[in-house]
Order: C-alpha cells, then structure tokens, then sequence
C-alpha cells in the first residue's frame, strides 16, 4: 500500500499463468512491455495516486501467482480487495475455462456486493490463433455483472488504461465517501506513477519498519496481543521438513518416515531472553488443506517466521518468495507498521548420509537422484541472497542430523527483541 496516508482502493488481478497479469499491469504503468515475460514466482504491487474531481485516492494493483501449486494460497490476497480483475488469453480456451476458478474462489471467500468484478481479454494480437471469440468474453462478464475489456499488452496502453479508469470509475461512484461526484460530462483520472515494488523485498525495509523501542516495552505491547504469547509460523512446501524441525527443536528424534502436517498444529514453547522470560506458540501449517482464512488470521499476527525450503530443490526456494509475499500483504493490511522477523532456513543439508561404500554401478544406477554439489550449493546462495533482501537470519540445517538448529528459537526472539 503506497504509505501516503490517502484512502486507498485494491485491485487485484487473477487468472492463470502466462495470460499476461504481470505485462498488463507494467504496461499501465510505465507504458513498456517485455516479450516473454517469465510468470511471476512472487507477488507484486503497483502503486499510483489518482486524481478524481477534487480529492486523492491511492490505488494499489496487486499481481497474483497463477501457478497450479499456488492456487490454495492466492486466496489470501484477495481479502479487503475493492476490484478483481479476471484475466485470460484470447489463445487459450483453458484460461478462460479457468475463470470459474477464479470468480468461485473470489465469492467464496471474500464475495461482496462492494466489489467491482473485471474481466480482461487479453493477447488480441494474436487474433490468428484465437480458441476463446470476443462474444464469449462480453457473455461471461455479462453473465458475472463485469465490466469487460479485450486488448493487447504487446501493442498498447490506451485501451487498458481505459478500461482501469473505469473499474476506478465504478468504485468511486459506489462509495461516495472516497470522493466527490465530478459533475463535468466527462470523468478523467489523471494518474501519477509510483515505483513498483516486488513483494520479496522491495524499499522501504519491511522487516525492520518502526519507530525505536526498548525490547522490554516491546514484549509488553506483545502481552496485549495473542493472550499474551509471541505467536510464529512455520512456511514452505510440504516435505521440506518444517515438522522435523519443529521435532527437533523440542528434543525429540528424527523420525524419518514422519507424516505431513495434517492441519494446524500449535506447540507452546518458553524461553528465556536475556532480559525476560517469553512465552511463544510455533505454529506448523498444512499448505493444502487448512482453510486459508485460519492461516492468513495466523500469518497477520506472528512476528517471527521461519521458512523452509529444500537445498536441492529449487521449486521449494521459489515458494518462498510467495510466503515472503503474503507476509507483507498481511501486513499491509492492518495499515499498522510493525516489526516482524523472516528466518530463512535451507534444510536437508545432510553431510553423513551417504554410504561410502557403494560402489561404482550403485552409483551409476542412482544417478539421476542426486542433485549435482554446485547446484545445491546455488540454491543454498539463492537462499542467503533472500534472507538478505528481506534483512532476516540464514541457517543452513540438517533436521536429519540435528545440525545447524541449536539455539535457534533463543537466537530468533532476540533479533526480534532488538530490532530498531
């Protein structure tokens, strides 16, 4: 959200991957665009100010991750949103199949009569291989009571800039206590950009955000929250060993046949700082099947996160910068500047495993299960370079051999406590 102190207004834009949210939404603002933009693995916003009648308004676009292996997550975006754009390509009739994904996820959630619903037809350049007719785009918005649109984000800007203005349009006029009504026969938004910010650490330092305080004023203020307990939150892919490190930092032995977090599991842990003795609950969280309403209520008031993420793998370090996403947005959200610590941690970097003495065609024959050193030591890089953006702590840790882990509970709440 931009931090002017302005009423705001949210869009988001939904729909598969490669429809072309992410060219949409950087051809409106800066008027360029990129051939083969890859599909986004983060979530993004855009800010701009908006000029209506008399009064100011910011309006913040969020690009979503249209990828089959985020779609339970998205969910977590969509809550205050004031406008949904739903996007497909005029190329692929399974994108506009998917908009009833979408539109049913929207309404399940977060539906409300206040939302304005857009549906955008995009990749008309391509009209020589078009599955999806013009006809059935207008039907379905008619349909869905939207507001439509077909364009191109290779060719141009003036149709989506005019189809955002009246999304815009359509929102102000339902809350008139946003604006006034411009009585001239023609309304114009004149629209001023702001810089586009990248959810995985972008300006403004979200990890350290707020104004200076002694640690203990600090835990007081937690006191008042939670029931007094410093809640946080366990995230990554499932089998990356957030359980087995939840274990482990409990004492407990490595259970490798361990089963998947079947819901929502809540530990009580105490500790004790320096300065004070802390109470805090670890939550542990099942990506698929808890309700995402439970999980962003629990996201929104943690203050210290640990993602998990393989080191050989390169699918479960991408998720993260989804997580990192959804912290920030949960933040945004309570329009209140808080300090909050990400702890990223590469697990599965197990050293004394492996039999020595397996030989040569045992190794032949198992080849294409082991991840190349250099590879892994890539992703281990990829993961510091993230901790880093994001002003967290990197650990690289074997739940496997109980390596890496000591006294990382300890280590987390005092970072958090004297963060500035």
């Amino acid at each position: 959200m931009l931090e002017s102190g302005l009423p705001s207004v949210k869009m988001i834009l939904l729909g598969e991957a490669g429809v072309g949210k992410t060219s949409i939404i950087k051809r409106f603002l800066n008027n360029k665009f990129k051939d083969g933009e890859a599909s986004s693995l983060t979530m993004t916003y855009a800010g701009k100010t908006i000029k209506h009648g008399e009064k100011e308004i910011s309006l913040d676009i969020w690009d979503t991750i249209g990828q089959e292996r985020f779609r339970s997550l998205s969910s977590l975006f969509l809550k205050n949103a004031n406008i949904i754009v739903l996007v497909y390509s005029i190329v692929s009739s399974e994108s506009f199949k998917a908009l009833d994904y979408w539109f049913n996820l929207y309404k399940e959630l977060y539906g409300s009569d206040d939302v304005i619903l857009g549906v955008a037809a995009n990749k008309s350049d391509l009209f020589l291989k078009e599955e999806v007719p013009e006809e059935e785009g207008r039907k379905y918005a008619q349909e869905h009571n939207a507001i439509f649109s077909l364009f191109s984000a290779k060719e141009g800007n003036a149709l989506i800039e005019k189809f955002i203005n009246n999304l815009v349009i359509a929102y102000l006029d339902k809350n008139k206590s946003l604006t006034k009504k411009d009585n001239n026969d023609e309304k114009i938004i004149k629209l001023n950009t702001i810089k586009m910010n990248n959810a995985n650490g972008g300006d403004g330092g979200g990890c350290c955000s707020g104004k200076n305080k002694k640690r203990t004023n600090k835990y007081e203020s937690i006191l008042k929250e939670n029931n007094g307990f410093l809640y946080s939150i366990f995230l990554g892919d499932g089998g990356v060993g957030k359980t087995s490190i939840i274990k482990r930092l409990e004492g407990k032995e490595f259970n490798k046949d361990e089963e998947h977090t079947d819901n929502i599991n809540e530990k009580t842990v105490f500790c004790k700082s320096k300065t004070m003795n802390i109470k805090m609950k670890i939550f542990d969280i099942n990506n698929e099947k808890s309700k995402s309403k439970k999980i962003a209520d629990i996201i929104t008031k943690s203050k210290i996160y640990f993602l998990v993420y393989d080191v050989k793998s390169k699918k479960s370090l991408d998720t993260l910068k989804y997580w990192i996403g959804v912290i920030k947005n949960s933040k945004e959200e309570i329009k209140i500047k808080e300090n909050y610590l990400i702890i990223i941690i590469g697990n599965k970097n197990d050293k004394n495993n492996k039999n020595e003495e397996e030989n040569e065609e045992e190794k032949k024959e198992n080849e294409e299960n082991i991840i190349n050193e250099k590879e892994e030591k890539k992703y281990i890089k990829e993961g510091k370079d993230l901790a880093l953006q994001n002003k967290g702590i990197f650990k690289i840790a074997s739940a496997l051999e109980n390596s890496g882990l000591e006294n990382l509970i300890q280590e987390a709440i005092e970072r958090y406590l004297n963060m500035p």
